[in-house]
């Protein structure tokens, strides 16, 4: 089977900032190859679909001290169908592959694919099982990559051979962050375009798939490791202010300091997307969190982590927002009553999508 275009990323991965990258790039693609058939491949190894979606069969594996920390996850097995099936509605809006897997990846034939974006290439995280077609490994095609990154990988690590050989025979690379770039040119002596992650390319401000939510005047939350203080200040700052606080699940969580929390099954990717939309602030600790405030020119507070700032260090100190988020992560009333500069900000992203959708045309020879 022959198509013009694929792209290899975390196919029905639920996760909302997965979702929203993979789409914004399908859509940007289709656009720029408005007369050829572009897909999303859909593939993802086995053991990572079982990570999510069986959830029990993984804990029944797991050795007796660590079934304690994950027995939560097993609570309401009616909810993780109800997510899969919110998940896979979504993803099925966006055009695809049948399934492909290295028992079948022969049969296929695809002139060019783009592997990205997302963490596609952290090889160290075990649930992604070092998934050779996160790699292009097995294709029929020319690889590219779009605004790819090695996530976790240190920025001293020695690349597995298998990644080495992948990188040197990838026509057009293009990577979402410094340290992907530093590893890349590691490998191949050229260091690589870091582009822009594929949801600043699309317009989420004007698409319809993108629903509103019920609530109005509301502080959206989402994701993980607040801290204390954090939580304690953003409940002080709700209550002065006399603005609800409403939270998206992230990872089944229960925020009971949330004066609404809005559970995963309920709540698809296009939901999701509407409630960064028409928050009047946000408190995220997330990079799509980051990602999506920013699109929707909103005023957020950030609760940063390491893991996310390594992400997010450079471009924040090129929106000039680096300061602000640098040095009191619990200081709420700053970051929320922050001036946001978003006449400066979004000519700094304009710039930055005129250069990435430059990559991405050159890499699809228009």
């Amino acid at each position: 089977m022959k198509y013009d275009i694929g792209i290899q990323t975390f196919w029905n991965v639920p996760n909302y900032g997965t979702f929203a990258q993979a789409y914004a790039l399908q859509k940007v693609l289709q656009e720029i190859n408005e007369n050829k058939d572009v897909r999303q491949i859909a593939h993802l190894d086995q053991h990572h679909f079982n990570f999510y979606y069986d959830i029990a069969a993984y804990y029944r594996s797991f050795p007796i001290w660590k079934k304690s920390f994950w027995k939560s996850f097993l609570i309401n097995t009616k909810n993780i169908e109800e997510k899969e099936k919110n998940f896979f509605s979504a993803y099925e809006t966006i055009p695809h592959t049948v399934n492909i897997d290295l028992k079948n990846i022969k049969d296929f034939h695809f002139d060019k694919i783009f592997l990205g974006s997302d963490i596609v290439w952290d090889y160290s995280v075990d649930v992604f099982n070092k998934d050779p077609l996160l790699f292009g490994i097995g294709f029929s095609g020319e690889i590219n990559s779009y605004a790819a990154s090695f996530g976790t990988v240190s920025a001293h690590a020695e690349l597995p051979q298998y990644v080495k050989d992948a990188l040197r025979k990838m026509k057009a690379i293009s990577v979402r962050d410094e340290k992907s770039a530093n590893l890349v040119k590691s490998v191949t002596g050229i260091k690589p375009q870091v582009v822009l992650d594929p949801t600043w390319l699309w317009n989420f401000n004007d698409d319809e798939n993108i629903i509103k939510p019920d609530e109005e005047d509301y502080i959206l939350v989402y994701g993980q490791d607040f801290t204390i203080d954090f939580i304690k200040n953003l409940r002080k700052y709700a209550n002065e202010y006399r603005i609800k606080i409403v939270a998206l699940d992230c990872n089944d969580d229960h925020y009971d300091w949330c004066d609404k929390m809005v559970s995963q099954s309920d709540l698809s990717p296009f939901q999701w997307i509407g409630y960064f939309k028409y928050a009047s602030k946000i408190a995220t600790s997330t990079f799509h969190g980051i990602t999506f405030s920013l699109i929707f020119n909103k005023s957020f507070a950030f609760c940063k982590t390491d893991f996310i700032m390594a992400k997010v260090d450079k471009f924040l100190k090129e929106l000039s927002l680096f300061d602000l988020f640098n040095k009191d992560q619990n200081d709420v009333y700053t970051m929320l009553n922050n001036d946001f500069n978003y006449s400066y900000i979004n000519d700094v992203i304009k710039k930055k999508k005129v250069e990435s959708l430059d990559f991405l045309r050159k890499a699809c020879n228009k």
